[in-house]
């Protein structure tokens, strides 16, 4: 394995200026990339047209956000139609560091699980407040979870178990297909060498009654919505091969919500598509919402 079999996809969403230096510094590493963008305005369109032009990438315009999963299916189909092996996945936010790829490429292909291994993940570390973001260690060994950005995958997995679920739209879309392989037999794992500078959310931080700090995410009403109704569609299909997760997963809804009440802004719109995303999730709904 090397560099030249590995295609960078990368999603945006009204991408800013700052996008355009994380895509420049990804194309210096990559042979191959494909943007994909969902629905961004006629300036932001404009942007990426001069990035790409500067760059020499391919750029998929949807016109329409289709959500996170189509997105990177689309991406992913097209690497693989130029002739990689292997996908590269990023988040428009996330900014390589040097060496990154080669690192990646390197670890992937050192893995004493390399048959078995289907999502290879970096180091990431919190661009906002520099810290590392630890990834969830699985008890039988590997990682628990991968989060899509940086995530480096041999294409051949999906066709072995499938394509990124359209239906989820958004959020939890890397988790669904993270329990997914493992359902099947595969594994996913850390190349601490390799870091991603990335930034989940708009964290800030608080301390509430003189109690131990904590992070609040900041996720919008949307986003909450979508947070809450996915897990549900997950702990349907995952209950009973991953118990541990899909419980802990609620624990986590609880504390989300308790910090929400707290100490975020726009508690109420929050709250409500909270509960929304509960009851929608336990009707069995799917797909893109109207806001």
């Amino acid at each position: 394995m090397n560099e030249l079999q590995v295609g960078a996809v990368v999603v945006t969403y009204h991408p800013d200026e700052d996008v355009a230096e994380n895509l420049r510094l990804l194309r210096e590493q990559v042979e191959t990339m494909v943007v994909v963008d969902n629905g961004s305005s006629p300036v932001e369109l404009e942007m990426l047209h001069r990035t790409r032009d500067a760059l020499r990438f391919e750029l998929i315009e949807n016109g329409d956000n289709l959500g996170i999963a189509t997105a990177l299916n689309q991406g992913v189909r097209r690497v693989r139609e130029l002739g990689r092996s292997y996908a590269m996945l990023f988040d428009q936010d996330s900014r390589v560091t040097e060496g990154f790829v080669t690192t990646m490429v390197q670890c992937f292909a050192a893995s004493r699980s390399t048959k078995s291994l289907a999502i290879l993940v970096p180091r990431y570390v919190d661009k906002r407040l520099g810290g590392i973001l630890p990834p969830p260690v699985n008890r039988g060994g590997g990682l628990e979870m991968a989060t899509t950005s940086g995530s480096l995958m041999p294409i051949e997995i999906f066709d072995i178990a499938g394509w990124f679920a359209d239906e989820l739209f958004i959020d939890i879309v890397d988790y669904e297909y993270s329990l997914r392989v493992r359902q099947v037999g595969f594994t996913i794992d850390e190349c601490a060498d390799a870091v991603l500078l990335h930034s989940p959310g708009t964290p800030t931080t608080h301390r509430w009654l003189g109690s131990k700090e904590f992070q609040a995410p900041n996720y919008s009403p949307v986003r909450r919505y979508y947070q809450e109704r996915n897990k549900i569609w997950l702990t349907k299909r995952y209950w009973q091969s991953f118990p541990r997760y899909c419980l802990r997963t609620f624990v986590f809804s609880a504390k989300d919500l308790l910090k929400i009440v707290l100490v975020e802004e726009d508690k109420f719109r929050k709250c409500q598509y909270f509960w929304s995303g509960v009851r929608d999730g336990l009707r069995g709904r799917t797909g893109k919402i109207r806001v």
